[in-house]
């Protein structure tokens, strides 16, 4: 039996702004994970708009259980972040911590990267990622130079 594809469901999007250091407005996006009938993860993507070579991006996930009798205390804040280097677009996973997931009501607890690095956790969030990446087409402008 092969496990069921990751679906993305997009659920909301909303312009921020302007940008500190460069005026641009900050575009957030956000949406569901579901493998099956269940859901594996909220997410929420930002990026400056025109500034992705500069300043990248940001994937924050919300990892767990959800559903009836669910609770934040069931789920983990996880965060990646998405930049374009001279080898290739790379991402890595930053301390959950510092991002303001780190505060939401969907979250039992923040993640650092120390607590997602070699663990099952890291194998999942790169997978619900993925999906993001290749579902999402509202991330055009993040992944149009990735190939």
């Amino acid at each position: 039996m092969t496990p069921e594809t990751l679906e993305i469901e997009q659920t909301g999007a909303k312009d921020l702004g302007p940008c500190d250091c460069c005026g641009n407005l900050t575009r957030r996006v956000w949406g569901l994970a579901h493998r099956g009938e269940a859901t594996e993860a909220a997410y929420f993507v930002e990026w400056t708009a025109g500034a992705v070579a500069r300043h990248g991006a940001q994937f924050d996930l919300v990892i767990g259980r959800w559903g009836d009798g669910a609770t934040s205390a069931d789920r983990v804040a996880v965060s990646l972040a998405f930049r374009h280097t001279s080898a290739g677009p790379q991402f890595m996973v930053v301390d959950a911590s510092e991002r303001s997931t780190a505060v939401s009501d969907l979250v039992g607890r923040a993640l650092n990267r120390s607590d997602v690095l070699n663990t099952p956790l890291a194998t999942q969030a790169f997978a619900i990622v993925d999906a993001i990446w290749l579902q999402d087409d509202r991330l055009a402008e993040v992944t149009k130079d990735a190939a």
